[in-house]
């Protein structure tokens, strides 16, 4: 991969790091190829049961057929169960987490830089958080300003009207959103402080290991 003039190094192996994981899930997907009665050509997560008698191609995620199939008779989920106990796992959990493990120390350069990718992350949430919040904050109030509006027509023995109801139907609607919108972020919050609690954790014992691998003391025998 070519770095651009203004891309760091860094963060060049970054993006390589990156880019090979995704290629490497995206290959575990698989599509299936069939015709149907006209001869049109079809694809799909999954051939249909009114064609499923019919040969069909099995696809990879890059387009290249990795099974065709003339004899239907064994049923497309079996043969799905087979091809997935024959396949050989693209990439071990081990090396999974090595790769992980190197895009880590790659990303950060000390402890403080994943708190501060930390503190940067919880700061634009919490710009969205406001957001949310100011706009629960006057449904609140129109809410309370229609109830007052309303206990006064009907102690002045007039009745609410239907668009009335209706716009007060939809103020409580909203705030219901919002409510539902502002414990969506609490729990993103919760989610990316544990990740990046868990980032640090294991950046503190891949670089305690490295300093302790420096720090040893040569051989004196």
């Amino acid at each position: 991969m070519e770095s651009s003039p203004y891309m760091t190094p860094r963060i060049a192996a970054v993006l390589t790091a990156l880019i090979f994981s995704l290629s490497i899930t995206s290959l575990a997907a698989d599509t299936y190829r069939w015709k149907d009665k006209d001869g049109k050509v079809h694809y799909g997560a999954a051939v249909p049961p009114e064609y499923a008698d019919q040969p069909y191609d099995v696809l990879n995620n890059a387009g290249m057929v990795i099974e065709h199939v003339e004899d239907t008779s064994v049923p497309m989920e079996v043969r799905a169960e087979q091809m997935m106990q024959e396949r050989a796992p693209l990439i071990s959990e081990e090396e999974r987490e090595r790769q992980s493990d190197r895009l880590l120390v790659i990303q950060y350069r000390s402890e403080e830089e994943i708190l501060q990718a930390l503190e940067m992350e919880i700061a634009q949430l919490g710009y969205d958080t406001r957001i949310i919040n100011k706009s629960y904050e006057s449904t609140n109030a129109a809410i309370r300003e229609q109830i007052r509006q309303a206990a006064d027509q009907q102690r002045a023995n007039r009745p609410i009207s239907p668009e009335q109801q209706a716009g007060i139907d939809k103020l409580y609607a909203r705030r219901a959103s919002d409510e539902k919108k502002r414990m969506t972020m609490a729990r993103r919050e919760e989610r990316i402080r544990d990740r990046y609690q868990s980032d640090l954790e294991r950046y503190r014992y891949l670089t305690s290991d490295a300093d302790t691998t420096e720090e040893e003391p040569p051989d004196q025998g």
